[in-house]
């Protein structure tokens, strides 16, 4: 879809809009935030395939996420009306035309040189009204009140020069087991702002109202953001009240700089390493329950299998580096997080190319138990960006990761999915069958659905993965050395004061081209994926139980 697409659904957004705002203003606002986001998305290198879907549910998202952060809105304060200050500053400026500025910069301050601000001056409590209240002595009051006034001089005779510093774009991964409420992604999914204060609170810890210049938002309305993002364990408070990003951001321009290095090494190399990978496919397909196989599934397990033994070679890399231990999470999840960071107006053309050669993500497997919980039952995938749609799961993230394992699972074991349609697989979920079709994952076989990547029971998923570690350890033992060479001076650098983030993680851009490369020679070559012309996603359903 392009931006002269988007446009063409402009009034039927309106009218959906006006039908769910109060006001025609509102509605501009909501129609315009769904456009915003969709020319994001496609900016982002996204794929819309049904625009007037995507766009409906992003504004009513968009509407609904108006109505929740309606209700959880800091209180702040109006200084129309208010003349206590004028002793503080010069020339009566509280006239009505520079109200707003004091407001503003109130606003701009940080939460507990606010508070006592607000009390003083609009409440009218005394320094030892206040100092009882909050429990703190009467000396610090004055020094805030002192703090206050001179951080709201500064920023009314700086306020025409701030900027505003979105958008730019944080792309979140995280390596080990999700939270209950899919953290740590659902922490900054669509929230622009969160993206950009992790951005700006990445290379020193940073007060909040620095942040809040820096962002070019008032603290009062970040201050929310900040405390989720701190209960989330992305952020950290420091004794003195400063936040910092706790987890490794990396910019687009520095994993470009072994672009060329990793393919080069991957070429060097092709021969002798698509010789065993050749083996390994050649074993795989005389496998007696891989020759029972449909032909795309067959193609779709290769797939798998070449991903999985190149990957894990090339975790052997680092393979002297502790694997991380990934900590136990408030949300109880388990997991490290990583990103990389884009500027506003990032030109995409260098980066892009060189994203045709990663995985994103790297081998993901999810789990859950199926026909009423008979059945636990594994999604083992790859995410990559030849004959292959790396955001699968973009027409929702949830829907995908909480119900697709007992979606596919009713439909490989014939289980009318409306038997299950309310209680383990959503409505919603059922209206995005023709983009579970467009991805791969299923089909249509004499008129009923059908599953269409490779379904194994656990015992031949794991003679499968005896065939694959056979392939690494060739793999191992040919070029193991020099791969470690390769990438021992490839260490990503970090901040000083950033002391969480696993040593193996600093390694990651290291190598983060490598397997594809191998995969995309092959390609180009015609001995790898040959005649394919469908999304062929490297995803396998594998199941155990009664």
């Amino acid at each position: 879809m392009s931006k002269d697409e988007i446009i063409k659904y402009y009034d039927y957004l309106m009218r959906l809009a006006a039908a769910k705002c109060g006001s025609q203003t509102d509605a501009e606002d909501l129609v315009g935030e769904a456009v915003l986001a969709a020319l994001a998305f496609l900016h982002g290198g996204g794929v819309i395939e049904y625009p007037k879907t995507w766009l409906t549910n992003t504004l009513c998202h968009k509407f609904n996420d108006g109505l929740r952060k309606k209700y959880r809105r800091p209180v702040t304060v109006c200084l129309d009306d208010i003349n206590d200050l004028s002793e503080d500053f010069d020339d009566g400026f509280l006239r009505s035309e520079e109200a707003a500025e004091v407001r503003r910069e109130l606003n701009f301050l940080g939460y507990r040189t606010r508070e006592v601000l607000i009390r003083y001056y609009f409440r009218s409590q005394s320094v030892s009204d206040i100092s009882k209240a909050l429990g703190i002595p009467e000396g610090t009051v004055k020094s805030r009140l002192s703090a206050g006034r001179d951080q709201m001089k500064k920023g009314l005779e700086t306020m025409n020069i701030a900027e505003n510093n979105l958008p730019g774009y944080l792309y979140l991964s995280f390596g080990g087991s999700e939270g209950l409420r899919n953290e740590p992604m659902s922490l900054v999914e669509n929230d622009l702002v969160a993206q950009n204060l992790l951005i700006l609170a990445y290379e020193r810890p940073i007060s909040l109202p620095d942040l809040s210049k820096a962002i070019g938002i008032p603290a009062a309305y970040i201050e929310p953001i900040v405390k989720k993002l701190v209960d989330g364990e992305l952020m950290q408070m420091t004794e003195n009240q400063r936040v910092y990003t706790d987890f490794i951001i990396t910019r687009p321009e520095e994993k470009l700089m072994g672009f060329k290095p990793q393919l080069d090494f991957a070429h060097r190399h092709f021969d002798v390493i698509w010789k065993i990978i050749q083996k390994m496919s050649e074993r795989i397909s005389e496998m007696p329950f891989v020759q029972e196989m449909s032909d795309k599934q067959k193609i779709k397990l290769d797939r798998y299998a070449v991903l999985k033994a190149l990957q894990d070679f090339q975790h052997y890399g680092t393979g002297k580096i502790a694997p991380p231990n990934f900590p136990k999470r408030k949300d109880g999840g388990q997991w490290y997080a990583q990103a990389v960071a884009f500027e506003a107006g990032y030109d995409m053309t260098e980066y892009n190319k060189s994203a045709q050669y990663m995985i994103h993500g790297g081998h993901r497997t999810t789990e859950a138990y199926a026909a009423g919980g008979t059945r636990r039952v594994r999604l083992c995938e790859f995410d990559t960006m030849l004959l292959d749609d790396p955001t699968r799961y973009a027409f929702s993230y949830e829907l995908y990761f909480k119900h697709i394992i007992p979606f596919l699972w009713c439909i490989y074991a014939d289980i009318p999915l409306e038997e299950r349609v309310g209680y383990d697989i959503p409505s919603e979920l059922i209206s995005h069958i023709p983009d579970i079709g467009r991805i791969g994952l299923i089909g249509r076989e004499n008129g009923n659905l059908s599953v269409t990547i490779p379904v194994l029971k656990i015992d031949e998923y794991n003679r499968l993965c005896d065939v694959i570690r056979c392939a690494t350890d060739e793999l191992k033992a040919a070029l193991g050395e020099k791969l470690e060479e390769f990438i021992s001076s490839q260490k990503t650098p970090i901040p000083k004061h950033l002391k969480s983030v696993p040593e193996l993680y600093r390694y990651c851009d290291a190598t983060v081209y490598f397997t594809m490369a191998i995969v995309r020679e092959a390609y180009e070559k015609g001995l790898h994926l040959k005649d394919v012309n469908y999304c062929c996603p490297p995803v396998v359903m594998v199941w155990e139980g009664r």
